[in-house]
């Protein structure tokens, strides 16, 4: 998770000392409520970031995302799988691209070659958008 960009090193440094080492831990901790409240409280991490962080986890699970692409992808609103796979390769490109320009992002946007690896072994949820 160190590979987030934007993230803050010393929450990612109260996370190891929680015993969250990479996003599947992060994962595991997110689907259980009473441990995700625990860690909150353990860490002093406020819920935005922490479910920032999720987001990104879930993000870079997807495969050929990576840690590179996740920034832009929060920041045009896609938290996940489910509401990256609404968008086509060619839509999201375009999204994401008026996002950084919007936003005035410095993190990557990917090519349409690069989404479309994202896409290749999965199936949209609604195509089209």
């Amino acid at each position: 998770m160190s590979e987030f960009q934007g993230i803050n090193p010393a929450q990612i440094e109260k996370l190891r000392e929680a015993g969250i080492e990479n996003s599947d831990d992060m994962m595991r901790v997110w689907a259980d409520q009473p441990n995700r409240t625990a860690l909150l409280q353990k860490t002093g991490i406020a819920l935005e970031h922490f479910t920032d962080l999720a987001s990104m986890s879930r993000l870079a699970r997807v495969k050929n995302v990576g840690p590179t692409y996740v920034g832009v992808l929060l920041a045009a609103g896609i938290d996940g799988p489910k509401s990256l796979f609404e968008y086509t390769p060619v839509s999201l490109v375009k999204r994401l691209g008026e996002v950084a320009t919007e936003k005035n992002l410095t993190s990557p946007v990917p090519t349409l070659e690069q989404v479309s690896l994202w896409y290749a072994d999965q199936k949209p949820v609604v195509a089209g958008k």
